[in-house]
């Protein structure tokens, strides 16, 4: 699960010059278990996003490949078709070329779906979830900033307010106030942001590969089940090819025979 982090760890600590009791300072042991707030920072805006949009540069690629070998495979198809209607006349050349050609073309359009799915679950999913989720706490993360060094800011005013001027130490206690409470309500929401993006992360992430495993699963079952049902077809057609090459021989056998046969009558006829 993701590091849940609480409030307490985002708070700066003011100065311990003078504190006032409501304005007591978070302890330095309260570390956000496996890592700090910069740490998560770092992991979810710096090198999660820029791993992830890395993949969906390769994901297109990999994407503009593929519908490119769609395209040859189907024109290859379409060939073998052609072929088939022009051997329409020499019928086991003909069925041969349509029953594979018929299987060639299921399998081209799993692959179809394969690369659809990885458009949808790699490229889009993951680039959605970069363009929307990431950058919005990005945004969120600049307010947040901005907020803590005004809290920054306030604690020093505060720490240096001269103490022989009770107006002025008022002033910026009251003003450190404030701003601490200010500090705390955005935190809130940012420590929200945090948790949230973090599921989300790990949802994303884990969805989009099982889907696009899926499709994988998909594309290979179901050319294994195309092709293990012209199986016996391809079985029956290879013991033609053998017989074939057999009486192919046999007739080779016989005609080199007969023109050595007749060669041989036509030098008799010639002697004589």
């Amino acid at each position: 699960m993701p590091t849940l982090l609480p409030i307490c760890h985002l708070v700066p600590m003011p100065s311990m010059s003078y504190l006032p009791p409501n304005l007591s300072p978070v302890p330095q042991s309260h570390l956000v278990p496996g890592g700090g707030i910069n740490e998560v920072e770092t992991d979810v805006v710096g090198e999660i996003e820029a791993k992830l949009d890395k993949l969906v540069k390769l994901c297109s690629g990999m994407i503009e490949a593929g519908r490119a070998y769609v395209s040859a495979n189907k024109l290859f198809v379409n060939g073998i078709k052609d072929l088939s209607q022009q051997c329409r006349k020499e019928e086991m050349i003909s069925e041969c070329l349509e029953k594979c050609g018929e299987s060639l073309q299921e399998i081209v359009n799993y692959h179809m779906m394969l690369f659809d799915q990885a458009q949808r679950s790699i490229k889009q999913q993951l680039h959605t979830f970069i363009k929307e989720d990431v950058r919005k706490f990005k945004e969120t993360k600049k307010q947040f900033d901005r907020v803590r060094e005004d809290m920054e800011i306030a604690q020093v005013k505060n720490a240096q307010a001269p103490r022989n001027k009770p107006h002025e130490v008022e002033e910026a206690t009251s003003s450190l106030t404030l701003t601490r409470k200010c500090f705390r309500h955005l935190a809130l929401d940012y420590v929200l942001q945090i948790n949230v993006l973090q599921a989300k992360k790990k949802f994303e992430i884990l969805d989009a590969m099982l889907s696009f495993m899926r499709a994988q699963y998909t594309l290979f079952q179901q050319g294994y089940n195309i092709l293990d049902e012209i199986d016996p077809y391809m079985k029956k057609l290879a013991a033609e090819l053998d017989q074939l090459v057999i009486d192919s021989a046999m007739e080779k056998r016989d005609l080199e025979h007969k023109h050595a046969t007749i060669q041989q009558r036509t030098l008799m006829e010639v002697s004589t």
